[in-house]
């Protein structure tokens, strides 16, 4: 009888649900295992029994996501579970879990915005106070002291405050915002809200402030008045994978499996997906703005620093300096980051072969390609597309 993984409290319309979900099918085809899932709605502490008896799971897999009713350990008895991001409460103290590194996807933030040489730093937390969240906020926080910046936080909401108080609570907040001001979302929900409460503040993005989400799986797109808004690409599929492999070594070795070092794994951000709302100090140079357009949509065409800085009719030295005085880093930098963003893309896919990635990324060989993949990401290409490609 073929083996089965049973995915609870699943809910298939969230698209990081189903990232996560991407990631334990994927595992569990490579090792010839099933994979049943039963969604949020119907997987209750009350009909986790009858559930079990009629899939026959050999183990599970349960979302501990937000509105997502929680099934800790002890209601599984003697069969393996791991959990996605647990609460931190009792019941859940020994379990087996799969979390989001937050402290990674702050820094990741952190880094971006600061290449803007931003005067001063503000966070948007998440709606409701979840752990994530709240971790993120900390984090991006603690790097904001760190570096001697002054950071801002955008107060939590009353309980009893209405959707429309907390947004002209909001834009109020957004209106006092020092100029220029680095804001950095904890999700991308958070930065389509903070984006629309600057909108509506006459606080436009990126001139007068620069906006960085996380998450890069939900919709993101904004109004044709507002930028896209870039984002801390998390690898989510990972998560999915990790947690389909702990558990099957929790089945194939139970007692290594409740043990602290194998009964945890973490995943964390994998690059930024760079829009209008990260272009660093070039909102005060249309000119610097238009060249980071030109760049993300011909990196990959063998676009050249000398090449872009004719098209401004400057020397390349001139506008080599004022590119870098304008985002904090070099236009090569910026080519590059576009180029490694594409090579990921392509890279994640198995029926694009590796040997000819390079050369549909612009890069001049395989060689230039795999070393700075190997600086950047610290693993090879090779190893990379085994642990993630689709």
């Amino acid at each position: 009888m073929q083996k089965t993984i049973l995915c609870l409290d699943f809910n298939l319309e969230n698209p990081i649900q189903r990232l996560r979900l991407d990631g334990i099918r994927r595992y569990a085809k490579a090792h010839g295992w099933e994979v049943d899932v039963e969604s949020g709605r119907d997987a209750t502490p009350d009909s986790l029994p009858e559930i079990l008896a009629r899939c026959r799971p050999v183990g599970c897999i349960a979302e501990c996501w937000a509105g997502c009713v929680h099934l800790p350990p002890r209601l599984f008895g003697a069969l393996p579970v791991v959990h996605f991001d647990p609460p931190e409460t009792a019941e859940f103290r020994n379990a087996a879990t799969v979390e989001c590194d937050n402290a990674a996807v702050a820094a990741v933030a952190f880094r971006e915005l600061s290449a803007g040489l931003p005067p001063s730093y503000a966070v948007m937390p998440f709606a409701q106070p979840h752990r994530w969240a709240l971790e993120r906020v900390e984090a991006f926080r603690a790097l904001c002291r760190e570096n001697g910046r002054p950071c801002r936080v955008f107060p939590d909401s009353p309980e009893s405050e209405a959707a429309d108080g907390r947004a002209a609570r909001l834009a109020a907040w957004a209106a006092r915002l020092p100029p220029h001001c680095a804001i950095f979302a904890v999700s991308d929900l958070a930065a389509n809200e903070i984006a629309g409460a600057l909108a509506a503040a006459g606080r436009p993005v990126p001139r007068t402030a620069m906006l960085v989400g996380a998450d890069a799986a939900v919709d993101r797109t904004s109004p044709s008045d507002r930028p896209a808004i870039s984002s801390v690409k998390i690898d989510f599929e990972l998560a999915g994978f990790l947690a389909a492999r702990l558990l099957v070594e929790k089945i194939e070795s139970p007692s290594a499996g409740a043990s602290p070092s194998s009964g945890a794994a973490t995943f964390g951000p994998l690059l930024v997906e760079r829009r209008q709302t990260t272009s660093g100090r070039g909102r005060r140079e249309p000119h610097i703005l238009r060249a980071v357009e030109m760049i993300r949509r011909e990196a990959c065409d063998g676009l050249t620093a000398a090449a872009l800085a004719a098209r401004f009719r400057v020397s390349r030295a001139h506008f080599e300096r004022r590119f870098r005085e304008a985002t904090g880093h070099s236009v090569l930098d910026e080519i590059l980051h576009v180029r490694m963003e594409n090579a990921e893309i392509l890279l994640a896919r198995r029926d694009i072969a590796i040997e000819t990635i390079y050369f549909r990324c612009g890069f001049a060989s395989g060689r230039e390609l795999r070393s700075l993949f190997l600086s950047r990401m610290r693993v090879s290409m090779r190893k990379w597309r085994r642990d993630h490609a689709r």
